[in-house]
């Protein structure tokens, strides 16, 4: 079944070319069937490219459904990006001292097991590595916070070769300072990708304010540069980040912004959760009715 859906998505570009993929306790219990399942979703929306986003999670190890993932992204012809290991502490870190989070982040890579890198980077899936700390537009603004910044991810990319990275703005900078800032941190560091978040689903921007922080991310890191679209709409208000799947017009018209600003193909953040039956009853609304409109964009 997941060979013939693989078929269909190579008949066409789909205006997501793939997803996140994010790992949490209950995963662990899924069966084999329920990931082949999924699968066939992703295959289904002709999601090409994957990226797990961390490997383990405040001790959990995700190594063997990083291995899944490889294996049955092989199979769907699919490529794969890797996440490394993520504390959840990260933020309440970097609020107190970034120099001291960039410390414990360089401290975590001088863990990483080379034997099992090695053995994942010579999977067919493998496409390079990433780096799940989230890079804002907030606390690294400084000369000196963000030489450490590129000093401490170059220390990560040689540790363990290819490497991506992830931002978001929060209209803490205008974009032709947040366009300089990635720019000088992708050349200082060595970064492959910068997967830049577009905030329309987390309020952060909108569908009028991101255009321009994309066209000034565009030129300032051209080929570098990548879209992930947010599919979900986040519930406001204080405590646990909680969100719905949102709707498909909107995650269209993001999608069509970043068709103009990127020359590789959107990710979504995320599929499974918010645009397959995986997530639910509107997550599955939602996953059909992609389907039927994703080839008129």
């Amino acid at each position: 079944m997941l060979a013939l859906l693989a078929a269909r998505w190579r008949r066409g570009r789909a205006p997501l070319g793939g997803t996140f993929l994010q790992f949490w306790a209950e995963h662990l219990k899924w069966e084999a069937e329920r990931w082949e399942r999924l699968f066939g979703y992703l295959a289904a929306l002709r999601a090409k490219e994957l990226v797990v986003q961390w490997s383990g999670y405040d001790g959990i190890d995700y190594g063997p459904l990083v291995e899944k993932v490889l294996e049955l992204a092989e199979e769907g012809g699919m490529r794969v990006r890797v996440g490394l290991r993520h504390e959840s502490g990260w933020w309440k870190d970097v609020e107190e001292s970034p120099s001291a989070a960039l410390r414990r982040l360089e401290a975590r890579a001088a863990e990483v097991d080379r034997r099992w890198c090695a053995s994942v980077g010579r999977r067919k899936a493998f496409a390079g590595w990433y780096l799940p700390e989230e890079i804002d537009d907030v606390h690294w603004r400084g000369r000196e916070a963000g030489e450490g910044l590129g000093e401490t991810v170059r220390a990560v990319r040689r540790k363990v070769g290819r490497l991506a990275a992830s931002g978001f703005a929060s209209g803490a900078a205008a974009p032709g300072e947040l366009a300089a800032f990635w720019r000088g941190l992708a050349r200082r560091s060595g970064l492959e990708e910068v997967l830049f978040q577009d905030g329309i689903g987390a309020g952060k921007t909108s569908l009028e304010t991101w255009p321009g922080y994309a066209a000034a991310l565009a030129r300032g890191l051209g080929r570098r540069f990548r879209v992930v679209v947010e599919t979900f709409e986040a519930s406001p208000g204080p405590g646990e980040f909680r969100a719905a799947p949102a709707g498909v017009e909107r995650v269209l018209e993001q999608c069509r912004v970043a068709a103009k600003y990127s020359r590789k193909a959107a990710l979504a953040f995320s599929m499974p959760e918010y645009y397959t039956p995986e997530g639910g009853a509107v997550a599955a609304a939602r996953y059909h009715e992609y389907l039927s409109r994703m080839d008129r964009i």
